[in-house]
C-alpha cells in the first residue's frame, strides 16, 4: 500500500502508464520485477496513451449476462462490495420479495425470470458501487433493455425503490409470457427490408450493431430463419427465453404495467443518459411509466445509443454485469474503442475486479491517490543522452552499434495472420502488435477474443477454444497455440483439448460435421480432461470402416492406457463401433458417451424407394420455405440411383441452379447425407462395456422429418445391443444439446461420472 501511495502521488507523470495486481508482497515483486525488466507478465497491465479521454461510459447489460455464483466472491472478498449489498437488500426486498443477498450467497433460483432480473438488477446497482468506492465514475450510462432501469439508478434519476418497483413488475410481467422465440444473428442494416419480407412474423428485439441483431417472434418463423443464414454459413443462435420481448407478443402486458408503474416520479439524472429507447439517445428521457412500457416494448436501439456516445467524444465504455455480451456491439459500433467488462464468469473475484480496475488506469482513468504513507523509493532513472547542438568539431564519438533489424514474420505466417486480426478487433496499428507483446495489454475481453478467434478458426480451419487465447501471455504464444492447432493431413485426430492427467476423450464428427461442435462441452469438461475430435475421412464408406481408421488413430494418438469414446447422432454410432474394435484388441475403454443418438426404427411396408422418395420431397419443401424457390426434381431417376454420392450431387446441381447457395451449406448438405446413409445401413453389434446415452427430452425442429427416428423409447434402441447402458434425460431437443444451458448439464453429469474411480 505504501508504494502505491508515493508512486501514484509523484508528479510529472508521463503518458505511459503501468498497473499491477499482486495479493502478497512476493508476487508484487515478482511483477514489479518483470515490469522492469520489460517482460510481460499476467500480473501487469500498461498503457501507452490516454483512451478514456472525456471519461469511461457505463453500459449496463441486460437480460442474459447472469449465472449461478456470479457476485458470490465479492461478496467475500470487496467488504464495498458486500456493504453496498446489505445496504440495497432491505430496499428491493419489499418490491420484489426476494433477498439479494441470499441469491448472491446461494446461486439459487437463477432459472427463473422473476427472479433473475431483480438479482441483476441488484447485482449492477452494487457493482457500481464497487466501481465507485476505488473512485471512478461514469461519464454517462447506458442500459440495454431491462440495463437502463439500473443506468437510471446509477444516474441519479431514479431512486432504488422506484427501480426495483420497476423491475419486479416487469419481471413479474414477462414470466408469465408462453410461446415466441428469439436468436441472435449476424443481419446488416441493409438486410432490414428483406427480412421483412421474407419472415413478416419475426421482428428486430435489439439493433446491437450494424451488423449483428436479436430477433423476436413466433417459433416457428425464428427457427426458419435461423436455419437460412446457418445454411449460408453466418452466426444464428437461438436464446433460451420463455417469451418474446420487444415483440407485439407484449402488447397484452402493457395497461397492467402502466397501470403499476403509475406512481414512479423521475428525477433530473445528473449523469448523461444514452437511451436505448427513444429515437433520440440524448433526448430527455422523463422515466416515468410510459417510458418504461415503451422500453418493454419497443426494439432496443444499444447501436445508436453506442454511436451517439462516439460522436460526443466517448471512446471507452466498461460494461456492468457479471460477465461481458455487449463488447462485441462496442467494437462492432465504435471501432477501436477501449472496452472492459466488471466481472466474468472465469474470473469474478476481488483479484480479478482489480485487474479491471487496473486495465481503466493503464487505459488514462484518472483514480484518487491511494491510502498509505510516502516512502523512500528510487527516483526516475536519467538516460544521460546527449540532444545538444554540436558544430561537428568536437571529438569525434563513435556511433551507436546498430541494432539488428526487427524481425518481421512472413505475410501468410500464423503470427502474421494473427496480428493483422488481432489489429482489426481492437483497433491497434499493426506495428504495435510485436511478437513480445503481451497478450493481455491488448484490451482484449472475452468477446473481442471471440472474433479474433472465428477469424483465425477461417483462416486456417482450426477449432480453438477461447481459453488457449486467454491463457496466452503474448502474441507470439497465442501464435505457437493457433499452430499447434492446425490440423495435420496424416491423422484425423483434432486436439481440442490436448492436456490433462484423466483418460482422453475421443470424439467422433456428428453427420456431415466438424468437431468443433464439441468445443463448449470440452471447455465444460475442466481443464484436467483430455479431449480429442475424430474428423471426417470422406472414403470411409461404412461404419466398420470409419471405426478401424479411428481405432488405428486412437492407438496411435495415445498408445496405452484406458480411453473414453463417444459422439453425438450419427458420431454415437462410429464410437460404439470404434470401441467394439479397440476392445476386442485388448484395449480398455472406460466408457462409451452417446449423445442422442437414435437407432433408427424399421418400417414395415415402406420401401428403400419410399424413403428415398419422401426425404427429397421433404427437403424440396425445405428449399422452398427457405429460400422461396421452386425445387424440381426427378424423382423418378433419383430412387433409380444405386450410388448415393450420385443421387446427393444431382440433387445439389439442381439446388445450386435454383437458388444463390453457399458453397460450404452445398458441401455440408452432402456430407450429411451420405453419413446419414451410412449410418442408416449399419447394424450395430454387441457391446458388453458401459454406454450412457444423454436423450433429448424434447422434440427437434428438423428440417426434413424422418418417421424412423422418431422414437418414444428411452433407450433409442440401444438397450437391445448394449446391456450396460444407462440413459440420462436432458432438457432440451436434439439439435441443441451441445449448447447452453443442456450442454452444462451433460458436462456436470459426465465429469461427476468420470470422477468416480473405475471398477
Amino acid at each position: 500500500a505504501d508504494v502505491a501511495r508515493t508512486l501514484a502521488g509523484r508528479t510529472g507523470r508521463g503518458p505511459v502508464r503501468a498497473a499491477v495486481v499482486a495479493r502478497d508482497r512476493t508476487e508484487l515483486v515478482a511483477a514489479l520485477t518483470e515490469l522492469a525488466a520489460g517482460r510481460p507478465d499476467p500480473r501487469v497491465t500498461t498503457g501507452e496513451r490516454d483512451r478514456v479521454g472525456r471519461g469511461a461510459v457505463w453500459v449496463f447489460s441486460g437480460y442474459g449476462s447472469q449465472w449461478p455464483g456470479m457476485g458470490r466472491r465479492l461478496l467475500a472478498e470487496e467488504p464495498a462490495f458486500a456493504a453496498a449489498v446489505e445496504k440495497l437488500d432491505p430496499q428491493l426486498a419489499p418490491e420484489c420479495g426476494l433477498s439479494l443477498y441470499d441469491h448472491l450467497a446461494s446461486g439459487e433460483g437463477l432459472d427463473r425470470l422473476e427472479v433473475t432480473q431483480p438479482v441483476l438488477f441488484g447485482l449492477q446497482l452494487a457493482l457500481a458501487e464497487l466501481w465507485r468506492s476505488c473512485g471512478a465514475e461514469p461519464a454517462a450510462v447506458i442500459g440495454h433493455s431491462m440495463g437502463e432501469v439500473a443506468a437510471a439508478v446509477c444516474a441519479g434519476a431514479l431512486d432504488v425503490t422506484d427501480g426495483a418497483r420497476v423491475i419486479a413488475v416487469r419481471a413479474r410481467l414477462l414470466s408469465g409470457l408462453r410461446g415466441g422465440a428469439m436468436a441472435v444473428v449476424d443481419l446488416d442494416d441493409t438486410e432490414l427490408d428483406a427480412l421483412a419480407r421474407d419472415f413478416p412474423e419475426v421482428h428486430v428485439a435489439v439493433h446491437s450493431s450494424p451488423r449483428q441483431k436479436v430477433v423476436t417472434g413466433e417459433e416457428a418463423a425464428v427457427a426458419g430463419l435461423v436455419r437460412r443464414l446457418e445454411e449460408q454459413g453466418r452466426a444464428a443462435r437461438a436464446m433460451r427465453v420463455v417469451g418474446a420481448g420487444h415483440s407485439p407478443q407484449v402488447d397484452g402486458l402493457l395497461p397492467e404495467l402502466l397501470d403499476a408503474l403509475s406512481g414512479i416520479r423521475a428525477r433530473p439524472p445528473r449523469v448523461p443518459v444514452y437511451s436505448t429507447v427513444l429515437d433520440d439517445p440524448r433526448g430527455d428521457c422523463v422515466f416515468d411509466a410510459a417510458h418504461w412500457a415503451a422500453s418493454l416494448r419497443r426494439p432496443v436501439r444499444l447501436d445508436r445509443a453506442l454511436a451517439s456516445a462516439a460522436a460526443d467524444g466517448r471512446t471507452a465504455f466498461v460494461e456492468i454485469s457479471p460477465h461481458p455480451v455487449l463488447a462485441g456491439a462496442v467494437a462492432d459500433t465504435v471501432p477501436g474503442a477501449l472496452t472492459l467488462a466488471t466481472l466474468r464468469r472465469d474470473a469474478d473475484g476481488s483479484e480479478a475486479f482489480a485487474g479491471q480496475l487496473g486495465a481503466l488506469y493503464a487505459a488514462g482513468q484518472r483514480l484518487p491517490v491511494p491510502p498509505g504513507r510516502v516512502i523512500d523509493l528510487p527516483l526516475p532513472r536519467w538516460r544521460h543522452v546527449r540532444h545538444w547542438w554540436t558544430d561537428g568539431r568536437a571529438a569525434h564519438t563513435a556511433p551507436p552499434p546498430e541494432e539488428p533489424p526487427a524481425v518481421v514474420p512472413e505475410p501468410t505466417s500464423v503470427l502474421a495472420r494473427l496480428t493483422h486480426h488481432t489489429a482489426s478487433v481492437t483497433g491497434h496499428s499493426p506495428a504495435r502488435i510485436t511478437p513480445d507483446t503481451a497478450w493481455a495489454d491488448l484490451g482484449l475481453d472475452s468477446l473481442m477474443a471471440v472474433r479474433v478467434r472465428t477469424a483465425v478458426e477461417r483462416e486456417f480451419g482450426v477449432d480453438l477454444p477461447l481459453r488457449e487465447l486467454f491463457a496466452a501471455v503474448t502474441v507470439e504464444d497465442a501464435a505457437a497455440r493457433i499452430a499447434r492447432a492446425l490440423p495435420r493431413d496424416d491423422t484425423p485426430v483434432r486436439p481440442l483439448r490436448g492436456t490433462g492427467s484423466r483418460p482422453p476423450l475421443f470424439l467422433v464428427h456428428a453427420a456431415g460435421g466438424p468437431v468443433g461442435v464439441y468445443r463448449t462441452l470440452t471447455e465444460r469438461l475442466g481443464d484436467d480432461q483430455p479431449v480429442y475430435g475424430l474428423e471426417r475421412i470422406e472414403e470411409a464408406r461404412t461404419v466398420p470402416e470409419k471405426a478401424r481408421r479411428y481405432a488405428d488413430a486412437v492407438n496411435a494418438v495415445h498408445p496405452d492406457g484406458p480411453c473414453l469414446l463417444g459422439g453425438w447422432s450419427f458420431g454415437g454410432f462410429v464410437a460404439q463401433e470404434t470401441a467394439r474394435q479397440l476392445t476386442a484388441a485388448g484395449r480398455e475403454v472406460r466408457l462409451v458417451v452417446l449423445i442422442d443418438s437414435v437407432r433408427p426404427l424399421p418400417r414395415p411396408g415402406v420401401s428403400r424407394a419410399d424413403r428415398i422418395r419422401a426425404h427429397f420431397e421433404g427437403f424440396a419443401r425445405h428449399v422452398g420455405d427457405a429460400y422461396g424457390v421452386r425445387l424440381e426434381l426427378p424423382y423418378d431417376d433419383l430412387v433409380a440411383e444405386g450410388d448415393d454420392a450420385a443421387r446427393i450431387d444431382a440433387v445439389l446441381r439442381a439446388l445450386r441452379e435454383a437458388a444463390d447457395v453457399p458453397p460450404a451449406a452445398l458441401e455440408h448438405q452432402r456430407a450429411s447425407y451420405l453419413d446419414m446413409g451410412i449410418g442408416e445401413s449399419h447394424r450395430p453389434g454387441g457391446y458388453d462395456g458401459p454406454v450412457l446415452l444423454y436423450r433429448a427430452t424434447e422434440p427437434a425442429p428438423h428440417t426434413v422429418r424422418d418417421p424412423a427416428y422418431e422414437r418414444d423409447d428411452p433407450a433409442l434402441g440401444w438397450d437391445e445391443v448394449c446391456p450396460r447402458l444407462e440413459v440420462v434425460p436432458v432438457s432440451g431437443h436434439h439439435l441443441s444439446l451441445l449448447d447452453p444451458p443442456h450442454v452444462d448439464e451433460i458436462a456436470t453429469h459426465l465429469s461427476r461420472t468420470l470422477a468416480e474411480p473405475s471398477p
